[in-house]
C-alpha cells in the first residue's frame, strides 16, 4: 500500500503515527453539505499537530468570529466553507437551509456554517 486517505472523523495521532511510515498518508476534511473533501493534509509520524491542510481547488474555507470576521492566525473560529462542491442546501428544510448556508460577506455566493472550530497554524494549514 503506497497512499493512505482518511476522513470523516478526526484522525487521531496514533493513526497517523502507525500507518504513515513509508507511505504517503492523506487527513481530509469535509462535511457532506460541501463535499466529503474540502480540505487535505499530507501527514507524517513527525507531525507535531495533526492539520486538516488547505482547502483544495475550488474550495474557499474561512475561519470567522461571532461577526463573521476573519480571525487572526492562531485564534479559534468557526470553520466556514464555500465553492464548487458546496449543497445549495436541505431537501424540504428551507429553515435550516437559511441558518447554516448563509451569505457571503467576501463576495456574491454563498458559505456553509459548519459548526466546527478550527485555527489557522502559522504555516498557513488548518488545525480542526
Amino acid at each position: 500500500m503506497q497512499t493512505i486517505i482518511v476522513g470523516g472523523e478526526a484522525c487521531a495521532a496514533e493513526l497517523i503515527r502507525q500507518w504513515s511510515v513509508g507511505r504517503n498518508f492523506f487527513n481530509g476534511y469535509g462535511p457532506t453539505e460541501a463535499s466529503v473533501c474540502s480540505t487535505v493534509a499530507k501527514c507524517t509520524d513527525a507531525d507535531q499537530k495533526i492539520s486538516i491542510g488547505r482547502p483544495i481547488a475550488n474550495a474557499q474555507i474561512y475561519i470567522l468570529d461571532s461577526h463573521l470576521q476573519p480571525v487572526p492566525i492562531g485564534v479559534p473560529g468557526e470553520l466556514h466553507i464555500g465553492g464548487a462542491g458546496l449543497a445549495r442546501g436541505y431537501l424540504n428544510r428551507p429553515e435550516l437551509t437559511q441558518e447554516k448556508f448563509i451569505p457571503n460577506p467576501f463576495d456574491n455566493s454563498k458559505l456553509y456554517k459548519t459548526g466546527d472550530l478550527a485555527r489557522y497554524l502559522l504555516d498557513g494549514n488548518i488545525e480542526y
